[in-house]
């Protein structure tokens, strides 16, 4: 017979106001109920202890995955500089599998991106309208290719390598 923790509690509850009316003495079955109530209570504290090491553990494992997922995506990123440095090198923009399966191209000053300076202070006009006004690379840029001088800002052309 399988008896839960639930069950153990209804049984010390229930023998709880048996008392023998001859002796004024409780029944023996309260410190059986109480006993087996006890073994249940423990084998339910180990299993939320067990459960929860087993929850730590696999948050941790998840943490180092994700240490593992970031420095590979840096050595990734890495190795697409170095792949792109050597290209440019030597002047060759495009390669490809004999197959075409997979190739690289490299697509120089083709990415364009603003590159605030620390500290640098904006007009309103090329700032975005939340306060505190914060400055909008979208403006700059315009105000940049414009032909407008605008101090603390500058536009920074950039290769892109394409793995296809």
């Amino acid at each position: 017979m399988h008896i839960t923790l639930f069950d153990a509690a209804q049984q010390v509850r229930d023998s709880l106001g048996k008392i023998d009316p001859e002796t004024g003495e409780l029944i023996e079955t309260y410190a059986e109920s109480r006993a087996l109530f006890e073994q249940k209570a423990v084998a339910c504290v180990a299993y939320a202890k067990d459960e929860a090491a087993g929850i730590e553990a696999a948050k941790a494992m998840i943490k180092a995955m994700q240490d593992k997922i970031k420095a590979r995506e840096a050595r990734l990123e890495r190795f697409k500089v170095y792949m792109a440095d050597c290209m440019k090198a030597t002047g060759i923009t495009e390669v490809k599998h004999e197959t075409g399966l997979f190739s690289a191209k490299l697509h120089l000053d083709r990415d364009e991106s603003i590159v605030i300076d620390e500290g640098a202070t904006f007009p309103a006009a090329l700032c975005n309208p939340p306060k505190p006004p914060e400055p909008s690379k979208t403006l700059i840029k315009a105000a940049i290719k414009a032909g407008e001088p605008v101090a603390g800002a500058h536009l920074v052309r950039k290769d892109r390598l394409t793995i296809s």
